[in-house]
């Protein structure tokens, strides 16, 4: 086994995920939830649905994108604490082509992008999502609505997760951007299970006549 099979075998390590960037998050929820957080208030409290009319889904976009910047720095940051047993350098990559940059010790590179949704079973990405790096670090989430959140403790904020880790990603974003609309969708069809089973880390895929379903794994299953 060569040492980019082993950094990937240990990427795929479930216990990064569910313990150590789930930590990370949850600890972290009054950084970008700071006044729901002191008033001690629930994220429906704070932004109910009615708010939104008959475009809730745009609820799950705000709390997704406030979210994004704890799973990114949370991903990178453990990742780089499990792969420096193997000489590896991970850092943020701070450019339009990806979100982290594993340097091996020859000086190769591998560019990875981390994507987060709330999205039953797809990811969104914007237009130019198709020109970025084809390494993907997917996490899939839903987080307790009800739930009042404090300054101090938010365990069990998240309730439930599917994590999936793809290098040379086969799937193509699909969408062209219009007047009205710049994203892009990306799900996994049932065919890339059949051929790619090790992309599954956390959760499970469970496919249907096209595409699989995501199935999350409860975060009360986590130690």
């Amino acid at each position: 086994m060569d040492i980019k099979e082993k950094v990937l075998k240990e990427m795929r390590n479930p216990k990064i995920y569910t313990d150590e960037v789930l930590s990370y998050v949850e600890s972290r929820i009054p950084y970008v939830f700071g006044v729901v957080c002191e008033k001690n208030m629930s994220i429906n409290e704070w932004q109910p649905d009615e708010t939104f009319g008959n475009q809730v889904g745009q609820k799950t976009v705000l709390i997704t994108v406030r979210m994004f910047d704890l799973w990114e720095t949370a991903v990178i940051d453990t990742l780089a604490k499990y792969l420096k047993k193997f000489d590896v350098n991970v850092e943020p990559a701070h450019d339009a082509v990806g979100d982290l940059i594993i340097t091996f010790p020859n000086k190769e590179k591998m560019i990875w992008e981390i994507k987060t949704s709330q999205g039953e079973n797809s990811f969104t990405g914007a237009t130019h999502s198709s020109s970025k790096c084809n390494n993907y670090i997917l996490i899939n989430y839903s987080i307790n609505r009800s739930m009042k959140l404090s300054l101090k403790e938010n365990k069990k904020f998240v309730k439930d997760m599917a994590v999936f880790v793809w290098d040379d990603m086969e799937a193509k974003w699909a969408g062209e951007p219009t007047k009205h609309n710049s994203f892009t969708t990306l799900k996994i069809s049932s065919e890339i299970l059949e051929k790619r089973p090790e992309i599954i880390v956390v959760g499970e895929l469970e496919p249907k006549k096209k595409w699989c379903n995501f199935v999350r794994e409860p975060s009360a299953d986590y130690n």
